[in-house]
C-alpha cells in the first residue's frame, strides 16, 4: 500500500510540480517585489476593471484570509484600492494606475519565466494542463 502511494500519488506530484514552476515565477518577479500569487490577483482584478474580493476567491480558489494579507499589502504599496477604503464585506478592489505600471514592468520578466516554465514542462504537457483546468473551469479570470 505504501509504495503504491509512494510511486501513484496525483496529490504529491501536482504539489511538487507547483512548487518548482511557482519557485521559478517568484524569483523572477523577486525584482519588482511581486509573488506570482499576487500577481494573479492584480492581474484578475485588472481584467475585469474592478471585482469584489469573493469574487477574486472563487475565480483564484484562494482563502479569504490570504487574499485579505496580499490585498492589505498591495494596497499599502499602491498597487490596488478598495470602495470603501477602510476594506469590509462589500469592497471593490481595483488596481491603481501605479499598479498597472508595475505589470508592464514585469511584462519582459513575465515572458521570460513563462518561456522557461514552458520549456521546463514542455509544449504538450503545457496544453495538457491547459485542458485539464479548461475541463476544471479553470481557464483564468472569470
Amino acid at each position: 500500500m505504501v509504495e503504491r502511494m509512494a510511486r501513484e500519488c496525483l496529490s504529491v506530484r501536482v504539489r511538487l510540480i507547483n512548487r518548482v514552476v511557482t519557485g521559478l515565477y517568484d524569483r523572477a518577479l523577486r525584482p519588482f517585489g511581486m509573488r506570482v500569487s499576487q500577481v494573479n490577483i492584480l492581474v484578475a482584478v485588472a481584467h475585469g476593471g474592478s471585482a469584489r474580493p469573493a469574487d477574486v476567491c472563487r475565480a483564484l480558489r484562494l482563502e479569504k484570509s490570504t487574499l485579505s494579507r496580499d490585498v492589505e499589502l498591495m494596497k499599502g504599496r499602491g498597487w490596488l484600492e478598495s470602495d470603501p477604503p477602510a476594506g469590509g464585506r462589500n469592497q471593490v478592489l481595483r488596481i491603481t494606475p501605479r499598479g498597472l505600471e508595475l505589470l508592464d514592468q514585469m511584462e519582459p520578466a513575465w515572458h521570460e519565466v513563462q518561456a522557461e516554465a514552458r520549456r521546463l514542462v514542455g509544449e504538450a504537457d503545457v496544453d495538457a494542463l491547459r485542458r485539464i483546468a479548461d475541463r476544471l473551469r479553470l481557464g483564468g479570470p472569470d
